[in-house]
């Protein structure tokens, strides 16, 4: 145990001692606001191949996942279409193999998270550096999403609303596209989409954006979503109801906050004093999870009015169901392979997601697999599941399975 802390530790000096901002020369301040268009390029760091290693080695991870290059890492601030269709600057993170990437390009959305600092755009060992030693190291390029709202983004974040995470995972791909040219470097055809939690979410609205846009730049080979809440109004919001996980009353405070900006509905039309009052507060991007969760109540239902809560268990409509449902993310046909991963231990988001997604999938033709990772709770499920999904991209063309 000693040796691991001490490995740890040097690790974290090594990471911080990288991460020295540079500032490139290229595209910087564009006269177009063309979605996509990329406004900033900063070199944020790079780490060999033998600390990638240890970075994977300290994770412990269940299956081993081999690193062949280290990485350079970059921050991208880009142009791309907020809820209300203005024009907002989001950021994302490109980590770069030391070669010309031959392998694909890999686009991996990152869970639920409030903090606007706790990005991938901002490297830490929690966040961005995982996934480019898993993906990057393996020689793929891979991009990371800090979604509308978090990272530089001022903006209230449009938690789980389909369409603007789907333009912000979009529009980073075209983004890299111009700055992989800029640097020289060709573009590698095969795209895959991967993402954890609210990621998971993401990843399959922008499969869906992606194929009916149908670039031939960024055509889908495969995507693969990890514990991912699709069915919001259906399945998501009963079971954040129940409370059974902790991170419940901040899932649906996150949603409310960010729904009542995109819809334009008063917070305190269905949430209860004094909590309508504080969820702008909280969720400002600069409170991390377990302060705005010491916020809020240990039971999530203690959240809303008494009223709204009789029109609910009544089926009687609501703004609010009636905004989860227009967010979806399985009530379409995939046209690329799918994969659904999940923990059957998960109380944060049920495995009834994965499992009635996979039916729907199916029924309309897709080619989807759904996988149990195995007795896993929420957090757990991502770490077991992320190999597999490594070892599925690496395939051949991703399309037959292991």
């Amino acid at each position: 145990m000693k040796n691991r802390l001490f490995v740890v530790i040097a690790l974290c000096g090594l990471v911080v001692g990288c991460a020295k901002t540079m500032e490139l020369s290229g595209p910087v301040l564009p006269e177009t606001q063309t979605p996509g268009t990329l406004y900033k390029a900063e070199r944020v760091g790079g780490h060999s191949a033998l600390t990638l290693r240890a970075l994977l080695w300290w994770a412990d991870l269940p299956e081993q996942v081999s690193v062949q290059h280290g990485v350079k890492l970059y921050r991208l601030q880009y142009w791309t279409t907020g809820p209300g269709g203005e024009a907002v600057v989001a950021s994302g993170l490109v980590a770069l193999p030391k070669k010309t990437p031959t392998r694909g390009v890999v686009s991996y959305q990152h869970g639920t998270n409030p903090d606007r600092h706790a990005t991938p755009s901002r490297p830490t060992l929690g966040e961005g550096l995982l996934g480019s030693a898993i993906f990057a190291g393996g020689g793929y390029l891979f991009v990371a999403p800090d979604y509308i709202g978090l990272g530089v983004s001022q903006e209230v974040h449009p938690y789980l609303h389909a369409q603007s995470t789907a333009n912000a995972v979009a529009d980073l791909l075209k983004a890299s596209h111009t700055f992989t040219a800029h640097l020289g470097l060709k573009w590698p055809e095969p795209l895959y989409l991967v993402g954890f939690s609210q990621g998971g979410h993401a990843t399959m609205v922008a499969q869906r954006a992606l194929e009916a846009h149908n670039d031939p730049r960024f055509q889908v080979t495969a995507a693969a979503s990890i514990a991912g809440p699709l069915d919001l109004a259906g399945t998501s919001f009963p079971t954040a109801l129940t409370g059974e996980s902790g991170a419940h009353a901040l899932y649906l405070a996150y949603l409310i906050r960010a729904y009542s900006a995109i819809y334009g509905h008063p917070i305190d039309s269905v949430v209860a004093e004094p909590y309508a009052a504080l969820l702008p507060e909280l969720f400002d991007g600069e409170h991390g999870p377990d302060a705005i969760i010491e916020a809020l109540p240990t039971n999530p239902r203690d959240l809303f009015r008494q009223d709204f809560l009789d029109d609910y268990e009544h089926g009687h409509p609501t703004w609010l169901l009636d905004a989860l449902a227009e967010n979806e993310a399985f009530r379409w046909t995939p046209k690329a392979p799918v994969r659904l991963y999940y923990g059957e231990g998960d109380t944060d988001v049920s495995p009834k997601e994965a499992q009635a997604a996979g039916i729907e999938f199916s029924q309309r033709g897709a080619d989807v697999t759904v996988l149990s990772v195995g007795p896993y709770e929420h957090d757990e499920s991502v770490l077991h599941a992320i190999p597999l999904v490594r070892r599925w991209f690496d395939a051949s063309g991703a399309q037959g399975g292991d």
